[in-house]
C-alpha cells in the first residue's frame, strides 16, 4: 500500500542573486516518489541539494511551487498530527524544560497527563537524559538538545517520522545507541 505519493513537486525560491540570472533558485525540480506503508527511506545527497527542503514540504511547513503530495491518498496542504519532524536545528521551545518539550506533541494530541508523564520518562531514559528533566535548552549541549528533539518526535508516535540529519550533533556512542533504538522502535511499531 502506498503511504506517501509525491507527484512532480518543484520548489523555487526567489533570490536577489539567483543562480540562473532571473532571481530564482530551483531547490527541487520535478520530484516523483512513492513510499510504501512501513517503508524506511533515506535521502542522500550533497549539502544544499534540497533534502531539508523536501522534508519541510512533506511536513507541510513550506509550500510547493508546483506538484502534489498525498499521504494516505489525502493531499497535503500543511502540517498535520500524522507527521513528526526532527529538524537539524533542534527546534526546541526555549521556555520549556526537557520534559515540557518532550510532552508537547502528546499535549497537542490530548493524551492524559499521567500517560504523558509515563511516556516522557520512558523516552528521557531512552535518549540518556535522566537527571536533566527540569533543565531548559540553554542549559544543554547541542547533542543533548538533539536527543530532546528525537525523544519528542518518538514519544509523539506519528504515522510518519521525518528526520533531517537527526544524529549529526551526537557523539559516536550516543549516535550508535539512538540509531539502533530508532530502528528497533520502527520495527516494533
Amino acid at each position: 500500500m502506498i503511504k506517501v505519493k509525491v507527484e512532480g513537486i518543484t520548489k523555487v525560491f526567489l533570490s536577489q542573486n539567483g543562480n540562473n540570472g532571473n532571481g530564482c533558485v530551483e531547490a527541487l525540480g520535478g520530484i516523483n516518489l512513492e513510499i510504501r506503508t512501513c517503508e524506511f527511506l533515506s535521502i542522500v545527497g550533497l549539502s544544499g541539494c534540497g533534502k531539508s527542503t523536501f522534508l519541510e514540504i512533506l511536513g507541510g511547513l513550506i509550500k510547493l511551487s508546483c506538484g502534489s503530495i498525498y499521504i494516505d491518498e489525502k493531499q497535503v496542504f500543511g502540517p498535520n498530527q500524522d507527521r513528526g519532524i526532527v529538524f537539524q536545528g533542534y527546534a526546541l521551545f526555549p521556555w520549556r524544560t526537557v520534559t515540557e518539550n518532550i510532552v508537547y506533541g502528546l499535549e497537542e494530541k490530548g493524551v492524559p497527563r499521567k500517560t504523558r508523564t509515563e511516556i516522557c520518562k520512558q523516552y528521557i531514559s531512552l535518549v540518556g537524559l535522566s537527571g536533566f528533566e527540569n533543565h531548559y535548552p540553554y542549559q544543554l549541549s547541542g547533542g543533548m538538545k538533539q536527543r530532546v528533539a528525537i525523544a519528542r518526535a518518538l514519544a509523539y508516535d506519528p504515522d510518519i517520522l521525518l528526520m533531517d540529519e537527526p544524529f549529526a550533533a551526537l557523539d559516536a556512542q550516543t549516535r550508535d545507541t539512538l540509531q539502533g533504538e530508532v530502528l528497533r522502535i520502527w520495527e516494533e511499531t
